[in-house]
Protein backbone atom coordinates (compact mmCIF):
# COMPACT_ATOMS: atom_id res chain seq x y z
CA UNK A 1 0.00 0.00 0.00
CA UNK A 2 1.36 3.21 -0.88
CA UNK A 3 2.05 6.00 2.11
CA UNK A 4 1.71 9.52 1.42
CA UNK A 5 4.15 10.38 3.61
CA UNK A 6 6.32 9.71 0.37
CA UNK A 7 4.73 11.90 -2.48
CA UNK A 8 7.03 14.18 -3.96
CA UNK A 9 4.52 16.08 -5.82
CA UNK A 10 6.31 19.84 -6.97
CA UNK A 11 10.07 20.22 -7.32
CA UNK A 12 12.05 23.53 -7.99
CA UNK A 13 12.17 24.38 -11.64
CA UNK A 14 16.56 23.92 -11.71
CA UNK A 15 15.73 20.56 -10.37
CA UNK A 16 12.93 19.83 -13.40
CA UNK A 17 15.14 21.31 -15.78
CA UNK A 18 18.08 18.81 -14.98
CA UNK A 19 15.53 16.22 -15.43
CA UNK A 20 14.53 17.31 -18.94
CA UNK A 21 18.37 17.31 -20.07
CA UNK A 22 18.69 14.11 -18.17
CA UNK A 23 15.40 13.11 -20.48
CA UNK A 24 17.53 14.76 -23.80
CA UNK A 25 20.72 12.92 -23.07
CA UNK A 26 18.40 9.54 -22.25
CA UNK A 27 16.52 9.65 -25.70
CA UNK A 28 19.62 10.53 -27.76
CA UNK A 29 21.06 7.76 -26.50
CA UNK A 30 18.40 5.03 -27.22
CA UNK A 31 16.72 6.86 -30.29
CA UNK A 32 17.81 4.02 -32.04
CA UNK A 33 15.77 1.24 -30.09
CA UNK A 34 12.51 2.69 -31.53
CA UNK A 35 10.50 2.08 -28.50
CA UNK A 36 11.04 3.36 -24.62
CA UNK A 37 8.52 0.52 -23.06
CA UNK A 38 5.81 1.84 -25.10
CA UNK A 39 5.20 -2.17 -25.91
CA UNK A 40 4.92 -3.18 -22.53
CA UNK A 41 2.61 -0.61 -21.75
CA UNK A 42 0.78 -1.82 -24.95
CA UNK A 43 0.70 -5.12 -23.70
CA UNK A 44 -0.62 -4.14 -19.76
CA UNK A 45 -3.26 -2.27 -21.52
CA UNK A 46 -4.45 -5.38 -23.38
CA UNK A 47 -3.30 -3.97 -26.78
CA UNK A 48 -5.97 -0.98 -25.81
CA UNK A 49 -8.52 -3.34 -27.11
CA UNK A 50 -11.07 -0.92 -24.88
CA UNK A 51 -10.71 1.50 -27.74
CA UNK A 52 -11.22 -0.08 -30.56
CA UNK A 53 -13.48 1.11 -33.01
CA UNK A 54 -14.48 4.51 -31.16
CA UNK A 55 -13.95 7.99 -32.04
CA UNK A 56 -12.20 10.76 -30.63
CA UNK A 57 -11.92 13.53 -32.89
CA UNK A 58 -9.48 15.69 -30.82
CA UNK A 59 -6.65 13.36 -29.41
CA UNK A 60 -3.74 14.72 -27.20
CA UNK A 61 -0.48 12.75 -26.03
CA UNK A 62 0.98 14.54 -23.15
CA UNK A 63 4.83 13.99 -22.54
CA UNK A 64 4.44 11.51 -25.73
CA UNK A 65 8.05 11.67 -26.49
CA UNK A 66 10.37 10.61 -29.52
CA UNK A 67 8.15 7.27 -29.56
CA UNK A 68 4.62 7.63 -28.20
CA UNK A 69 2.29 5.67 -26.84
CA UNK A 70 -0.60 6.86 -29.71
CA UNK A 71 1.35 4.95 -32.54
CA UNK A 72 0.06 2.45 -31.02
CA UNK A 73 -3.28 3.25 -30.26
CA UNK A 74 -4.30 4.75 -33.70
CA UNK A 75 -4.86 1.51 -35.78
CA UNK A 76 -8.05 1.46 -33.13
CA UNK A 77 -9.27 4.28 -32.69
CA UNK A 78 -10.59 6.71 -35.82
CA UNK A 79 -10.04 10.80 -34.78
CA UNK A 80 -9.41 13.73 -36.65
CA UNK A 81 -6.61 15.90 -34.93
CA UNK A 82 -3.93 14.93 -33.11
CA UNK A 83 -1.92 17.24 -30.68
CA UNK A 84 1.35 16.03 -29.12
CA UNK A 85 2.72 17.88 -26.21
CA UNK A 86 6.63 17.45 -24.80
CA UNK A 87 8.81 20.42 -23.65
CA UNK A 88 11.75 18.89 -25.91
CA UNK A 89 9.51 18.03 -29.00
CA UNK A 90 11.33 19.95 -31.73
CA UNK A 91 14.23 18.17 -30.54
CA UNK A 92 12.53 14.67 -30.54
CA UNK A 93 11.72 15.98 -34.07
CA UNK A 94 14.77 16.21 -35.08
CA UNK A 95 16.42 12.99 -34.10
CA UNK A 96 16.99 10.15 -36.90
CA UNK A 97 17.30 6.45 -36.16
CA UNK A 98 20.57 4.89 -37.60
CA UNK A 99 20.64 1.24 -39.29
CA UNK A 100 22.76 -0.19 -41.41
CA UNK A 101 22.38 -1.39 -44.81
CA UNK A 102 24.31 -4.64 -45.99
CA UNK A 103 27.82 -3.85 -44.42
CA UNK A 104 28.96 -0.58 -45.23
CA UNK A 105 25.87 1.66 -45.89
CA UNK A 106 23.67 3.58 -42.96
CA UNK A 107 20.37 4.09 -43.43
CA UNK A 108 18.71 7.18 -41.19
CA UNK A 109 15.19 7.43 -40.76
CA UNK A 110 12.81 9.61 -38.91
CA UNK A 111 11.65 9.02 -35.20
CA UNK A 112 8.28 7.84 -34.40
CA UNK A 113 6.93 11.21 -33.65
CA UNK A 114 8.28 12.84 -37.03
CA UNK A 115 6.61 9.91 -39.10
CA UNK A 116 3.10 10.57 -37.38
CA UNK A 117 3.77 14.67 -38.06
CA UNK A 118 4.26 13.85 -41.71
CA UNK A 119 1.53 10.95 -42.07
CA UNK A 120 -1.70 13.06 -39.94
CA UNK A 121 -3.02 16.11 -38.83
CA UNK A 122 -0.69 16.72 -36.33
CA UNK A 123 -0.16 20.03 -33.73
CA UNK A 124 3.37 19.75 -31.78
CA UNK A 125 3.30 21.59 -28.99
CA UNK A 126 6.37 22.28 -27.16
CA UNK A 127 5.30 23.44 -23.85
CA UNK A 128 4.48 22.30 -20.03
CA UNK A 129 2.14 20.39 -19.12
CA UNK A 130 1.60 22.71 -16.24
CA UNK A 131 1.11 26.09 -18.82
CA UNK A 132 -1.21 23.71 -21.50
CA UNK A 133 -2.62 26.43 -24.08
CA UNK A 134 -5.17 24.36 -25.38
CA UNK A 135 -8.49 25.51 -24.62
CA UNK A 136 -10.71 24.20 -22.17
CA UNK A 137 -13.05 20.79 -22.98
CA UNK A 138 -11.29 21.09 -26.32
CA UNK A 139 -9.80 17.52 -26.08
CA UNK A 140 -11.82 14.45 -26.82
CA UNK A 141 -9.24 11.35 -25.12
CA UNK A 142 -5.94 12.63 -23.22
CA UNK A 143 -3.25 10.04 -22.75
CA UNK A 144 -0.63 10.29 -19.98
CA UNK A 145 1.63 7.08 -19.48
CA UNK A 146 4.72 7.30 -17.71
CA UNK A 147 4.52 10.90 -18.04
CA UNK A 148 4.25 12.61 -13.98
CA UNK A 149 7.18 11.62 -12.62
CA UNK A 150 9.08 13.54 -14.91
CA UNK A 151 6.55 16.77 -14.45
CA UNK A 152 7.72 19.76 -12.44
CA UNK A 153 4.16 20.11 -10.43
CA UNK A 154 2.07 16.68 -9.94
CA UNK A 155 -1.60 18.36 -8.74
CA UNK A 156 -0.91 20.77 -12.11
CA UNK A 157 -0.70 18.78 -14.21
CA UNK A 158 -3.86 16.73 -13.44
CA UNK A 159 -5.57 20.28 -12.79
CA UNK A 160 -4.84 20.92 -16.89
CA UNK A 161 -5.53 16.98 -18.29
CA UNK A 162 -8.97 17.31 -16.94
CA UNK A 163 -9.43 21.09 -17.86
CA UNK A 164 -8.43 20.28 -21.50
CA UNK A 165 -10.60 17.26 -21.41
CA UNK A 166 -14.68 17.25 -22.27
CA UNK A 167 -17.02 14.16 -22.35
CA UNK A 168 -14.38 12.12 -22.86
CA UNK A 169 -11.40 10.15 -22.14
CA UNK A 170 -8.85 9.41 -19.93
CA UNK A 171 -5.77 6.90 -20.74
CA UNK A 172 -3.28 7.48 -17.10
CA UNK A 173 -0.56 4.62 -16.43
CA UNK A 174 2.29 5.67 -14.11
CA UNK A 175 4.72 3.42 -11.60
CA UNK A 176 4.03 4.10 -8.01
CA UNK A 177 6.47 4.51 -5.04
CA UNK A 178 6.41 4.49 -1.78
CA UNK A 179 8.65 3.74 2.26
CA UNK A 180 9.24 0.23 1.27
CA UNK A 181 11.00 1.33 -2.39
CA UNK A 182 12.94 4.22 -0.63
CA UNK A 183 14.68 1.54 1.45
CA UNK A 184 15.06 -1.49 -1.26
CA UNK A 185 15.90 0.85 -4.23
CA UNK A 186 17.18 4.78 -2.40
CA UNK A 187 18.59 5.48 -5.77
CA UNK A 188 15.70 5.94 -7.46
CA UNK A 189 14.76 8.94 -4.83
CA UNK A 190 18.31 10.38 -6.11
CA UNK A 191 17.34 9.78 -9.88
CA UNK A 192 17.67 12.77 -11.92
CA UNK A 193 15.56 11.95 -14.77
CA UNK A 194 12.83 11.09 -12.34
CA UNK A 195 11.66 13.36 -9.84
CA UNK A 196 8.36 13.16 -8.82
CA UNK A 197 7.45 10.18 -6.65
CA UNK A 198 3.37 9.24 -6.42
CA UNK A 199 1.73 6.62 -4.55
CA UNK A 200 -2.08 5.06 -5.58
CA UNK A 201 -3.98 7.32 -2.86
CA UNK A 202 -2.65 10.45 -5.11
CA UNK A 203 -3.38 9.43 -8.31
CA UNK A 204 -7.02 7.53 -6.99
CA UNK A 205 -7.95 11.14 -5.41
CA UNK A 206 -7.20 12.71 -9.16
CA UNK A 207 -9.52 10.31 -10.87
CA UNK A 208 -12.12 9.53 -7.86
CA UNK A 209 -15.19 11.36 -10.19
CA UNK A 210 -14.26 9.69 -13.52
CA UNK A 211 -16.45 6.65 -14.06
CA UNK A 212 -13.79 3.62 -14.64
CA UNK A 213 -13.63 1.84 -17.82
CA UNK A 214 -10.24 0.31 -16.77
CA UNK A 215 -8.26 0.17 -13.78
CA UNK A 216 -5.94 -1.88 -12.51
CA UNK A 217 -2.56 -1.87 -9.99
CA UNK A 218 -0.37 -3.97 -11.05
CA UNK A 219 1.69 -5.52 -7.67
CA UNK A 220 5.29 -5.06 -7.63
CA UNK A 221 6.41 -8.61 -9.67
CA UNK A 222 4.05 -7.63 -12.22
CA UNK A 223 5.11 -4.17 -12.63
CA UNK A 224 7.44 -2.54 -15.28
CA UNK A 225 10.07 -2.08 -12.98
CA UNK A 226 9.63 -4.19 -9.43
CA UNK A 227 12.79 -3.55 -8.15
CA UNK A 228 11.99 0.65 -8.00
CA UNK A 229 8.39 0.56 -7.87
CA UNK A 230 5.33 -1.06 -5.11
CA UNK A 231 3.40 -1.02 -8.46
CA UNK A 232 1.86 -0.01 -11.69
CA UNK A 233 -1.27 1.74 -12.40
CA UNK A 234 -3.39 1.55 -14.79
CA UNK A 235 -6.53 3.88 -15.63
CA UNK A 236 -9.03 4.23 -18.25
CA UNK A 237 -11.67 6.35 -17.67
CA UNK A 238 -14.63 8.77 -18.88
CA UNK A 239 -14.86 12.25 -18.09
CA UNK A 240 -18.31 13.58 -17.82
CA UNK A 241 -19.21 17.28 -18.23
Amino acid sequence: MGLATTDVLRIESERWRAAQDFELRFAQGTVNAGDDYNLWWYAAFNRYEILAGKRFPHVIEVGCGPHTNIRLMIPRIRFEHLWLEDPLIHDYVKMKKESRFLKFLRWRSPTTLAALARRYPVTLLSERLEELSLPDKSMDLCICINVLDHVQDAEQCFRQMRRILKSGVLILAQDLSNEDDRESCPESWNDVGHPIKLDAEFIDSHVKDIAPLYRRILPREQGRNPRCHYGTYLFVGKQET
